[in-house]
């Protein structure tokens, strides 16, 4: 009988082909976990984000809520002063989101202050509240979508004359965001606290002063 000289070891190979593929397969599903925990890590992210804007913008809402108030009690005669009630003179500006622009308040009394070096006329408790209103409004444009409004405060079918309810609105993203600036959120939720008409999406801050 004649004997091969080498002899090949099959089941060896096969030993290392199997390895192998284990090893490609460990890869894989290594790369799959590292994926899911990317996407899991960026949605935290743009949770943090978005919490933190909306932190921001409602920090902002309270300041500016408590600038007009400040201006309203420093210029409380202007309250009792107009007879009959002016809206401009007496702090109300009852306006829906949509009505509550810049442009919707009467024109700048232009006193009180120093334009190309020439000092304008001084202002009365009425031109002041004026003045006041346009730079509430004009500050507001700092918050996405800021506007303000300000109504009276009635009881039992009485108005008092000289509390107002101020209200900042702005627009705020919601949790699960799907519009784009052309394309409002179709899921955007309506905040019952804002003045009517209400507009999806915007959201509104109000406290009631007395000076």
């Amino acid at each position: 009988k004649v004997r091969p000289m080498f002899q090949v070891d099959i089941s060896h190979c096969k030993l290392k082909t199997s390895q192998r593929g284990a090893s490609l397969i460990e890869v894989l599903i290594t790369m799959l976990i590292v994926a899911i925990g990317l996407l899991g890590a960026g949605g935290l992210q743009l949770v943090a984000t978005r919490y933190q804007q909306t932190a921001q913008s409602r920090g902002q809402a309270i300041n500016q809520v408590m600038f007009i108030a400040e201006k309203i009690k420093a210029n409380a005669s202007a309250l009792v002063a107009a007879s009959p009630p002016d809206q401009a003179s007496i702090y109300l500006a009852a306006d829906g989101y949509a009505a509550a622009t810049l442009a919707a308040l009467p024109a700048d009394p232009a006193c009180g202050s120093v334009i190309s070096g020439t000092a304008q006329t001084a202002c009365t408790n009425m031109s002041s509240a004026v003045r006041d209103m346009r730079e509430w409004r004009r500050s507001l444009e700092s918050l996405p979508g800021g506007r303000g409004s300000i109504f009276s405060v009635s009881s039992g079918g009485v108005t008092d004359p000289v509390a107002r309810q101020i209200i900042v609105m702005w627009n705020e993203k919601q949790d699960s965001e799907v519009g784009t600036a052309s394309s409002p959120n179709p899921a955007a939720t309506t905040d019952t606290t804002c003045p009517t008409p209400r507009v999806a999406g915007v959201r509104c801050f109000s406290m009631v002063v007395t000076p």
